[in-house]
């Protein structure tokens, strides 16, 4: 049974930081700047891939007999890693974008990782999750490619906000 509370609350987790991944991609792609439009090809493939990856966490949570994955905040031991994936995409320190995005893949991997070496999670769960995992690092990947462009983004200037 404790095994079974282990794996929901990993799944709910993961479900959670793909939501808030698709949140902070839209919100970034609705602040582009007309000479970073270039940058839409990336948000959707980020959003699409999580957008994937949540579906089948929330497939094999069914399987599991959990009705549903979807929450808008996490209670459970990795709410203080939501945190910082959410803290990222929210965040209105001036950056560039791709270094947003590329904290926030950070984030997520850190996730990833966090969840995968819980103990009593069960092990078709953690090969769903390290596969996930090497899928995020591989779109984490495709930031380099975008910062290979000749075009250079300019400095996002934004208020600056605390995160507590």
């Amino acid at each position: 049974m404790e095994n079974l509370k282990i794996t929901v609350e990993c799944l709910r987790d993961l479900a959670a930081f793909h939501s808030e991944r698709v949140a902070g991609y839209r919100t970034m792609m609705d602040r582009l700047a007309e000479d970073e439009a270039y940058l839409i090809t990336l948000f959707n493939a980020f959003i699409a891939q999580s957008k994937t990856m949540a579906e089948e966490l929330s497939r094999t949570g069914k399987d599991w007999g959990l009705d549903d994955l979807d929450q808008s905040e996490v209670n459970g031991k990795y709410g203080l890693a939501w945190s910082v994936v959410k803290a990222v995409f929210s965040s209105k320190m001036p950056c560039y974008l791709l270094d947003k995005c590329r904290s926030g893949e950070n984030a997520l991997l850190i996730a990833y990782h966090c969840i995968e070496n819980t103990g009593g999670l069960a092990e078709p769960i953690r090969l769903l999750i390290n596969r996930q995992k090497r899928e995020v690092i591989a779109a984490r990947d495709w930031i380099a490619h975008f910062e290979a462009l000749p075009r250079q983004a300019p400095l996002h200037e934004q208020p600056v906000g605390v995160v507590i």
